[in-house]
C-alpha cells in the first residue's frame, strides 16, 4: 500500500528544490528476488525519463530496460544471498546508490487490500514478502505453524535503505498479541516465535509513528529459524563501517569468576554490565574500543579503568585512571554522522600492575557488544560525500554528480584520525578522465574535514566511472569511501537520516551534450596574502551561458574550502550581478581554526536558476551550485616578520644585547612585546619582558646570566606577542645561547 503521507510531502520540497537533472533513485520495488529467479523492477526518483541502464556491482545480477522507469531484473542462481548495490544510468548520468536484496527462498509480492486481520494476506512459509508500508495503516499476513517448530520473522527495510521504521507483531486468529518486538536488529525488526498449538497465526507490520512515503518499503520474511535473514543482519551505521580495521578475532570466552584477559584480546558478550582485568606485561599504551551502537544496536555504553594496588596491610585500593564515554565526529563533519554512543580511547599501563576495566550499558538493552583491548594503531579513515546544489543547512539528497561542459561539482571529505595519529594529510584523486580535473587539497595538523572542488573543461568528454581518493600522511595511506545517504530529507534537524558506506567506488559522470548555465572564477590570478587576524578581499566574476532565462531573486556567493573554515561571509549579489566581491578575515570565531601556511580555496555561488537545456522545452527552475578554480592564499603565522641573530654569545655572570628587527606587513603598526624562554630546567638564564612602540622596526633585547649558569648552548625561545584588528596573535623564533667565559 502507497498513500499521501507527510514523508511523501516531504520528499515533494525536497525535490522542489532540485538541482539541474541528474539521476537520482528514490526507491525500488520489489527491493529484491530470489537467486536464479527475475522481477521486474519499477524506480521512484527523479530524471529517470531517459534512463537505459541498471548497473550493478556484481556480475551476477542483469537488467534489461522495458517501458519507462522499469526493469527486468535476473539474478544468476549462483549468487550468494545478501545485498548488493544498483545504480541507474543514461542521459543525466549514473545515479547514487541503491541496495537490492538476492534472496534464497521463495518470493512473493505484497497485495494493496490486506489492511485488517480480515483481509490478510495468505502466505506459506518460508517465504519473503516485498510490501508497501501505508499511511495510518498496517499489512497483515496469516500463515499456519507447527507448534513446538520455532520460527524466526524478520523485517528488513533499513538495511535496504528503506525509512520504513517497523513493528512487527504476531497475534493469534482473535487479534491477541502473542508477541511484538522493534528495532531488535539494528534499526530491523526480528520475532523468535514458537506456536503454542498448530494453527493459523497472523504477522501484523506497522510503521512506529504511523507515516509512511515513497520510500517505505521492505522484505518481510517469515521461515523456519535458522533459515530467515540469509541475505544481511543488522546494517552498520556509517560510524561502525569505518571500524573494519579493527581485529575480529580470536573471541575471548568470559568465565566467572576471574574475568581475566590476556592482552590483545577481543571480547564478546551481550551482558548489560561486566567488570574484567588484566595484568600489564609490560609499560604499554592501551587502546580500547567498544562496538554496540556502532553495530547498529540501541546501547549507551560507559568505560571506566581502575589501576588496582594493595597497601601495606594488603587492602585493596583502586584509583581510576580513565573514562571514556561517548566518540564525537570529527570537528566539522558532525553531518556526516560519525559519532557514536560508543567509548573509544586510550590509557597507559604499568609494567606487572592489576588493571580493572569496568562496563556498563545506561540503557541496559542485552544486545551483542565487543570490547576490543590492543596496541595503537596511529591512522586514519577518509570518508567521502558529494554534496548537491540543492544541499543547504538540514537539506540532504542522494546525488552522483554530473558534470555538464564547464561545471564543477563538490565532493567533501572526512578524516577520522585515530590514535593519536595527527599528521598533515594531502589528499588526490586518481582516475578522472580527459577534461576533467581537481586539484590535491593539504589538510595541515589536526583539521578533519576537506573540500575537493572537480571541474569539467570546454573539451571534456561524455564518460561515467569510479574516481579514487587517496589521502597521504608519509608512509600512511587511505582510500576514502563514499557516504551514501540512503533516503533524502528537507530538514534532518527534524526528521530521520541515516548514512552507509557505498559497496563501491565513488562515482562520476560527464556530458558533452550540454553546458554549465554559469562559472564563477576570481577576477585576477594572484596568491593572495595576509596573516592571521587578517582579512583578505577576493573579486569574482560571473559568465553566464546565454541559454538560460537568469537568476530568480537573490542568490549567494561564498569562499570555502580553506582548511580550518567553518563559516564565511554570505554576499548576496543581485541575480544579473556580472561581479562580486568576497571577503574573508582569518580570526578565530564561528568555529574557524585557520594555520599558517600556502593554501588553496575556492569561490562558490548557489541560487535558483531559470535553465531551458532544449530550445522546444519550456524554462524550468532549479537550484545550481558552482564553484570556482582553486584560489591561493599564504597566511602568515603574524603581521611582523620578527628576525634575530641565530645565536648570540654571554659570559657567566655577564649581559648581552640581542638586535631585532621588525618587518611590520598589511599595514600593521602598532606595539610588540617579547619574553624570552629558557629551556625547562635551565636556571640563571633570563631577560626582562620588552615592550617594542609603535612603528618602531628595531629594538634591543637584553639577555642576563648568573654565575652559576650552566655554560653550554642553550636554545631559547622568543616569545612574541601582538593585538592585531582586535584579536591577541602569539608566535615565537628560536634562538641559541651560548654560555661561557
Amino acid at each position: 500500500m502507497l498513500k499521501c503521507s507527510i514523508t511523501a510531502i516531504i520528499l515533494v520540497q525536497v525535490s522542489a528544490l532540485a538541482q539541474l537533472p541528474t539521476a537520482r533513485i528514490d526507491s525500488a520495488f520489489p527491493p529484491g528476488l530470489k537467486a536464479g529467479t527475475e522481477a521486474e523492477l519499477s524506480l521512484q526518483g527523479t530524471d529517470l525519463e531517459d534512463a537505459d541502464r541498471l548497473l550493478f556491482n556484481d556480475a551476477g545480477l542483469t537488467a534489461v530496460h522495458g517501458e519507462g522507469p522499469k526493469f527486468k531484473v535476473t539474478a544468476s542462481a549462483a549468487m550468494a544471498p545478501g545485498l548488493y548495490e544498483m545504480r541507474v544510468g543514461g542521459r543525466f548520468g549514473i545515479s547514487s546508490s541503491r541496495l537490492i536484496a538476492v534472496g534464497s527462498l521463495p518470493e512473493m509480492i505484497d497485495t494493496p487490500d490486506n489492511a485488517s486481520i480480515e483481509k490478510a494476506l495468505a502466505v506459506t512459509p518460508p517465504v519473503t514478502i516485498n510490501g508497501t508500508a501505508g499511511n495510518d495503516a498496517a499489512d497483515y499476513f496469516k500463515f499456519f505453524a507447527t507448534k513446538g517448530q520455532p520460527l524466526t520473522l524478520v523485517c528488513a527495510a533499513q538495511r535496504i535503505d528503506s525509512s520504513f521504521n517497523a513493528v512487527l507483531s504476531v497475534l493469534d486468529p482473535a487479534g491477541h498479541e502473542l508477541a511484538t518486538a522493534h528495532r531488535t536488529t539494528g534499526n530491523d525488526t526480528t520475532i523468535e516465535f514458537t506456536p503454542p498449538q498448530d494453527g493459523e497465526f497472523i504477522a501484523k507490520l506497522h510503521d512506529v509513528v504511523w507515516q509512511t512515503g515513497p520510500t517505505s518499503i521492505y522484505r518481510l520474511t517469515i521461515a523456519p529459524s535458522g533459515t530467515a535473514g540469509a541475505e544481511g543482519t543488522a546494517t552498520i551505521p556509517l560510524s561502525g563501517s569505518i571500524c573494519d580495521w579493527l581485529p575480529a578475532a580470536p573471541l575471548t570466552e568470559l568465565k566467572d569468576p576471574a574475568k581475566i584477559l590476556a592482552l590483545p584480546t577481543v571480547v564478546a558478550s551481550t551482558s548489560p554490565q561486566e567488570t574484567l582485568e588484566f595484568t600489564a606485561d609490560k609499560n604499554r599504551r592501551v587502546m580500547v574500543d567498544l562496538l554496540s551502537h556502532r553495530l547498529g544496536h540501541p546501547s549507551d555504553w560507559l568505560l571506566q579503568v581502575f589501576k588496582i594496588s594493595r597497601d601495606d596491610k594488603g587492602q585493596e585500593k583502586s584509583e581510576k585512571i580513565a573514562e571514556f564515554d561517548d566518540t564525537a565526529a570529527p570537528a566539522g563533519a558532525e553531518s556526516f554522522q560519525l559519532a557514536s554512543r560508543d567509548p573509544s580511547g586510550g590509557f597507559d599501563c604499568v609494567e606487572n600492575t592489576l588493571y580493572r576495566i569496568k562496563l556498563s550499558d545506561r540503557f541496559k538493552t542485552q544486545k551483542p557488544w565487543r570490547l576490543v583491548l590492543r596496541d595503537p594503531l596511529p591512522s586514519f579513515n577518509l570518508v567521502a560525500f558529494w554534496t548537491s546544489p540543492a544541499t543547504r543547512a538540514a537539506v540532504v539528497q542522494r546525488w552522483t554528480p554530473f558534470l555538464r561542459i564547464g561545471g564543477s561539482a563538490l565532493l567533501q571529505v572526512a578524516v577520522v584520525r585515530r590514535d593519536g595519529f595527527d599528521g598533515p594529510i594531502n589528499l588526490h584523486i586518481d582516475g578522472l578522465p580527459a577534461g576533467v580535473s581537481s586539484s590535491d587539497v593539504a589538510l595541515p595538523t589536526s583539521v578533519s574535514v576537506a573540500s575537493i572542488i572537480v571541474q569539467a573543461s570546454p573539451d571534456a568528454k561524455s564518460w561515467n566511472g569510479p574516481i579514487q581518493i587517496t589521502g597521504t600522511s608519509g608512509e600512511t595511506k587511505a582510500t576514502a569511501r563514499e557516504a551514501v545517504p540512503r533516503w533524502s530529507v528537507a530538514n534532518s534537524a527534524a526528521e530521520r537520516l541515516e548514512l552507509r558506506l557505498g559497496i563501491g567506488g565513488v562515482m562520476l559522470a560527464v556530458t558533452e551534450a550540454e553546458t554549465t548555465p554559469l562559472l564563477i572564477e576570481p577576477a585576477e590570478q594572484k596568491v593572495y596574502e595576509t596573516a592571521m587576524a587578517g582579512t583578505i578581499e577576493v573579486p569574482v566574476k560571473f559568465t553566464r551561458n546565454p541559454g538560460h532565462k537568469g537568476f530568480k531573486g537573490e542568490w549567494e556567493s561564498v569562499l570555502m574550502g580553506l582548511p580550518g573554515l567553518r563559516q564565511a561571509p554570505v554576499v548576496k549579489p543581485a541575480g544579473d550581478a556580472a561581479e562580486a566581491k568576497l571577503v574573508l578575515d582569518f580570526k578565530r570565531k564561528d568555529g574557524n581554526a585557520f594555520t599558517p601556511g600556502t593554501w588553496s580555496f575556492y569561490a562558490s555561488a548557489r541560487g535558483t536558476i531559470s535553465w531551458q537545456p532544449v530550445e522546444k522545452d519550456p524554462a524550468k527552475d532549479f537550484v545550481e551550485a558552482v564553484y570556482s578554480h582553486p584560489i591561493q592564499v599564504k597566511l602568515e603565522a603574524s603581521p611582523v616578520l620578527l628576525t634575530a641573530p641565530p645565536s648570540i654569545t654571554v659570559a657567566p655572570g655577564a649581559k648581552a644585547e640581542v638586535p631585532l628587527k621588525l618587518e611590520r606587513r598589511y599595514g600593521f603598526a602598532e606595539a610588540v612585546t617579547i619574553e624570552l624562554a629558557a629551556p625547562a630546567g635551565i636556571k640563571g638564564l633570563a631577560a626582562a619582558k620588552l615592550t617594542i612602540p609603535k612603528e618602531a622596526a628595531e629594538a634591543k633585547l637584553i639577555i642576563e646570566t648568573t654565575t652559576d649558569a650552566p655554560q653550554a648552548i642553550h636554545t631559547c625561545t622568543l616569545n612574541a606577542k601582538c593585538t592585531w584588528n582586535g584579536e591577541e596573535i602569539p608566535w615565537s623564533i628560536q634562538l641559541n645561547v651560548e654560555i661561557k667565559p
